[in-house]
């Protein structure tokens, strides 16, 4: 993982977050609670499900999902990088919003929060669930993890203290960094790099730093860059 730039609250005319997602998300929560709605809309009313919000199950919450509509928005926020994968997350190929704070474990308003969210690919946000013992991306210094491009294993750096490193391992653990299928990719990434099947038109390395930070970040920090790629980063 590498450190994610928490990226503003979009507005209109990109994308009206707050009369799209937090409005409509607080105006049901009223409903929910017997309270008047503080929109008005088509159709009848929600039907009230407790008489306060924190009573208010996950369940009830998923059936206004209005924190959907922010999905576009948000994967062009984070140019499709999922925060924990760190791989960028084609359109088609489901990303996610992920509730940093799960909302089993937020009050339901942080449903409809930009500032929660986070931008996942649906094997992490699986992974993740409403577990809290993963690092918030927002948080994560670079340098933390740390790639062994032997092995393709995600590691946390050596010169950690105890406590931080034992915070690393559990969210590699938890998030299954280094499972078959992401050390595999890792691996498919990084042959693609020194290997392409063309070998007059090598992938450059912007590619990388673009569609993988965090492998393209380790490669350039240990020197597995093809010397014109080196050369430029010096010249930087």
């Amino acid at each position: 993982m590498i450190r994610v730039e928490k990226q503003p609250e979009p507005r209109p005319p990109d994308f009206d977050f707050d009369g799209e997602v937090r409005q409509p998300g607080l105006s049901a929560l009223a409903e929910l609670t017997g309270q008047v709605p503080t929109l008005s809309r088509p159709g009848p009313r929600i039907r009230k499900q407790a008489d306060r919000l924190e009573d208010l199950s996950p369940k009830v919450l998923r059936q206004y999902d209005y924190w959907t509509r922010a999905l576009d928005a948000l994967h062009a926020a984070y140019r499709g990088i999922c925060a924990y994968s760190c791989f960028y997350i084609e359109p088609i190929a489901g990303p996610t919003v992920d509730h940093f704070v799960a909302i089993t474990k937020a009050a339901p308003r942080e449903a409809y929060e930009w500032d929660n969210y986070r931008l996942a690919c649906s094997l992490m946000n699986a992974c993740k669930n409403a577990f809290t013992d993963v690092l918030d991306p927002f948080d994560v210094r670079d340098g933390w993890f740390v790639l062994n491009l032997d092995t393709f294993e995600v590691e946390p750096a050596k010169d950690l203290e105890a406590d931080l490193k034992k915070r690393v391992e559990d969210t590699c653990t938890r998030l299954k960094l280094n499972s078959p299928e992401c050390k595999n990719m890792r691996r498919r990434w990084f042959n693609m790099y020194w290997n392409p099947k063309d070998p007059t038109r090598p992938v450059p390395l912007w590619f990388f730093e673009e569609h993988a930070p965090f492998l393209a970040r380790e490669m350039r920090r240990q020197g597995r860059v093809r010397p014109e790629d080196q050369e430029r980063a010096d010249g930087n």
